[in-house]
């Protein structure tokens, strides 16, 4: 028998934080449904009184938990933390974390939009809404009359892509789209990219993916959209950054 207790690997034993344990019985509630959307969470005094914990460790729970855009707090006397679920944004900071943190390419903007935008068209065809055409019949006019504004046409271009993925009430298609919106901007505010020519073709191309969408023509709203970011990808190209440059996040 080895009695040698210095064979035996012992490592620091670390105990979990409190303020983590309460976030992550309140974020499991909330996930399962246990705790429903719009549902006023117990108040600071309460949580404290029922878990035994400080209320410092209370209030870095919830900050946790309104990190993870489960909860919105509210400040006064009929203040508080009310239960919300998670929408589409959520993506962006991770997202755009790795973006930044692998300075990745263009490229993979490129490739993304390639993979995406024609599937999300295809769903906004299928699954749209009258709201939803409105939505997109607003970003379409609006870069239509601002063919002579190029500040306003980029803005007006980038509500119209988003208004098609928001159409496709797909949250991740969503997600993504809200994650690398600024990119695209930013990537497609070059003179040469847009010369008068290149903004009456878009505008041309968002009409026929619009028509296609409206008819509820999910093959061709696919189509549509797939030749246009395949011309956009194909234009670009030589002129794009070679990093993604997004807003600080």
């Amino acid at each position: 028998m080895n009695n040698d207790r210095s064979a035996l690997d012992l490592s620091l034993i670390r105990m979990p934080k409190k303020s983590g344990v309460l976030a992550e019985l309140l974020r499991e509630k909330i996930l399962d449904g246990e705790l429903r959307e719009g549902e006023p969470l117990p108040s600071e005094r309460e949580l404290v009184e029922k878990t035994g914990i400080s209320r410092s460790s209370v209030r870095e729970a919830l900050s946790l938990l309104e990190a993870d855009d489960l909860i919105f707090t509210k400040s006064g006397r009929n203040g508080g933390a009310t239960v919300q679920k998670p929408g589409p944004a959520i993506m962006t900071r991770p997202i755009q974390l790795l973006i930044r943190g692998r300075k990745l390419p263009f490229q993979s903007i490129v490739e993304t939009r390639e993979a995406l935008e024609p599937a999300g068209a295809g769903l906004a065809a299928t699954h749209r809404t009258d709201e939803d055409l409105e939505d997109m019949e607003r970003a379409c006019t609006e870069l239509e009359s601002s063919l002579d504004h190029v500040d306003r046409y980029l803005k007006a271009n980038s509500r119209w892509h988003l208004a098609v993925m928001q159409a496709s009430h797909n949250d991740l298609l969503i997600g993504f789209m809200l994650a690398v919106a600024d990119a695209i901007h930013a990537a497609t505010d070059i003179d040469e990219f847009n010369s008068p020519e290149s903004r009456i073709a878009v505008a041309k191309a968002h009409r026929r993916v619009m028509d296609a969408i409206h008819a509820q023509d999910a093959a061709a709203a696919y189509r549509r959209m797939g030749r246009h970011v395949s011309a956009y990808s194909k234009q670009i190209a030589p002129l794009a950054p070679n990093n993604i440059a997004v807003r600080d996040v």
